[in-house]
């Protein structure tokens, strides 16, 4: 169907884009906390300051190799070494060297960029190592629902690359076989702002044969991908007036094998939402059940999909070409 991959792969370009990428729930990471990662083929190691900073460096320390997410602890801000105790602070540098009058000048790990957004921790990735070109946005979430919603990681969709996974805010025709909607049309400009690629879409009810254009009937869904790794959507549907459902989104490769695909799920109340405080309840109780099942109908296709590079598409498909296109700055050079 394609050409080989030659990066071994079944896509045409590099398995590590370029972006910020999850590698943990937020609440999964009390202070003092450490685990071991794995992400683009590199051991690292997380951990949460005592004053709550969550840093993630390389795993191995530079003394003599022991792995830094294993057995190893935190003492204020700092992760201590397991092995024989040597000190790194939060920008990866040595501080302290049991014993010894003096530190290394050269004792250091790799500080990986990182932020926490939506409930998740997010570190830059760029396979050439260079800073971060721009930061994730903020959004104003004041208005959530405490204790609303789910949070989920699958580590069984395969190897599906951010890119062909984010295409999904775009596959206006996969809504009604995979997700057993209405149609799905194009509810407005897209915009493309540097990093970041809005789609707004209109799910327009099952059944309905009226126009499509202009038309105000259905739910709609904004989809927002920021950069090579992690997609926000926001949703009304008239069953919840005044309800937002939020999701993040963020696809991070472990290897080339391999992509962890973590999703939540939040909500937003509007301050004139006319529900009930029961009639929420129910609503996102709901939601949040659909939703987690919902991560399937998409997942059970990912791990056995080919890449068509030239796709041959017809009348009813979104505009996947010209979101491939922007997605094409965050393909290194390799």
């Amino acid at each position: 169907m394609n050409a080989p991959s030659r990066f071994g792969t079944r896509y045409p370009f590099h398995p590590y884009p370029t972006g910020w990428f999850s590698v943990s729930f937020a609440d999964d990471l009390a202070p003092r906390d450490v685990r071991p990662l794995r992400y683009f083929g590199r051991d690292l190691v997380l951990f949460r300051t005592e004053s709550g900073e969550a840093v993630v460096t390389d795993a191995h320390c530079p003394h003599l190799g022991a792995h830094l997410g294993y057995d190893s602890w935190v003492e204020g801000e700092t992760i201590v070494c397991p092995f024989h105790q040597w000190r790194y602070d939060t920008s990866g540098k040595c501080v302290h060297v049991p014993f010894a009058k003096a530190v290394p000048p050269r004792a250091r790990v790799r500080k990986w960029p990182s932020a926490e957004r939506g409930g998740m921790i997010f570190i830059w990735h760029d396979l050439d190592g260079r800073d971060p070109d721009w930061n994730l946005p903020e959004y104003d979430e004041i208005r959530h629902i405490p204790d609303a919603g789910f949070r989920r990681l699958h580590d069984d969709f395969g190897s599906a690359h951010p890119q062909d996974v984010f295409e999904n805010g775009v596959d206006f025709a996969h809504f009604p076989g995979v997700h057993g909607t209405g149609r799905a049309v194009g509810n407005g400009q897209i915009i493309l702002d540097g990093h970041r690629f809005f789609s707004p879409v209109r799910i327009l009810p099952a059944g309905y044969d009226g126009p499509v254009e202009n038309v105000d009937v259905g739910s709609t869904v904004d989809s927002e991908v920021i950069g090579g790794g992690l997609s926000r959507v926001e949703s009304r549907t008239p069953q919840a007036p005044g309800i937002v459902t939020v999701y993040y989104v963020s696809v991070t490769p472990v290897d080339a094998t391999l992509s962890h695909y973590y999703v939540r799920q939040i909500f937003l109340k509007d301050d004139d939402c006319p529900m009930s405080d029961e009639e929420i309840d129910r609503f996102t109780a709901l939601a949040a059940e659909h939703g987690l099942k919902e991560q399937y109908s998409d997942g059970k296709i990912w791990p056995y999909k080919a890449y068509v590079e030239q796709p041959m598409l017809s009348a009813a498909d979104g505009p996947i070409l010209k979101y491939r296109d922007w997605y094409k700055q965050f393909h290194p050079a390799a």
